[in-house]
């Protein structure tokens, strides 16, 4: 097995050690659908543990021997990005596990937040006008964050609401991301930045103001963003109802449940 620690965390070390065997007490379980996220407090530290879900036989030889795990890309780029001065939950430790030459299982651990997901806004109650003056807020500092993150050549690739976090202070926002392995650097393709926007399920009312912001703040030309826009939303449809048609009869691709919590099996 192989462990890598922040040093800051060393004392976890025999937490992070056994991990894999599940003898924590979890205080909150986020999901148990393909990954295990959990919630759990130890040596003074709260913090979130994120079991990635078993991968397949190819994947296996993939990680073992040609590309990075999720675990060690979610540590490491954590530690990139925060370089790069955007705010992520603190990296404690992740962890491999081999059978035989063979890659099996990925954990990442890192410090709990106690950030919201920007999904709050999505049904904010217009006929307040505080309420109001509020989202415009949010439309106005949420669009300079994705002009900064996208302008400094980083690409999420996983850029749901769910996985983009805030705290409010006064009407002042500080945003953190999660969910970081598919993270790329150096990266300033323009359609990139548009398959971003494509995940960002707000109203239209809600993308529209933030992309005529994005793209004045980017100094771009809305238009041709839009129709990259577009192009992103197009291709995401086409991929989830090839899996949806190909994976599901195979047992591959499951619903998920509305909360993203199975039961586990007996």
């Amino acid at each position: 097995m192989k462990i890598v620690i922040n040093p800051k965390y060393e004392f976890l070390r025999d937490f992070v050690t056994g991990i894999l065997q599940r003898s924590y007490k979890v205080d909150k379980t986020y999901r148990n659908f393909r990954n295990i996220v959990e919630e759990t407090r130890v040596g003074g530290v709260h913090a979130v543990v994120k079991i990635f879900k078993k991968p397949t036989e190819f994947n296996r030889v993939v990680y073992s021997f040609l590309r990075p795990t999720k675990a060690k890309r979610s540590y490491e780029y954590s530690i990139r990005l925060l370089k790069n001065g955007i705010d992520v939950p603190e990296p404690i430790a992740y962890l491999e596990k081999f059978k035989g030459p063979f890659f099996h299982t990925g954990c990442y651990i890192c410090v709990y937040t106690d950030y919201s997901s920007i999904a709050d806004f999505k049904d904010i109650n217009l006929s307040d006008a505080t309420q109001r003056q509020r989202l415009d807020s949010f439309l106005t500092q949420f669009s300079a964050y994705v002009a900064d993150f996208h302008s400094k050549g980083l690409v999420h690739n996983d850029f749901n609401i769910d996985n983009i976090l805030y705290k409010e202070t006064d009407r002042t926002l500080s945003f953190q991301l999660i969910d970081l392995n598919r993270v790329q650097f150096h990266n300033r393709s323009l359609q990139k930045c548009a398959k971003d926007f494509s995940s960002i399920h707000f109203p239209d009312q809600m993308m529209d103001v933030i992309v005529d912001r994005y793209c004045m703040l980017r100094n771009l030309d809305k238009n041709i963003f839009l129709k990259k826009l577009a192009r992103s939303r197009g291709r995401a449809k086409g991929v989830t109802k090839i899996k949806d048609i190909v994976l599901t009869p195979l047992g591959l691709r499951k619903k998920r449940p509305a909360d993203g919590i199975l039961k586990k099996e007996n």
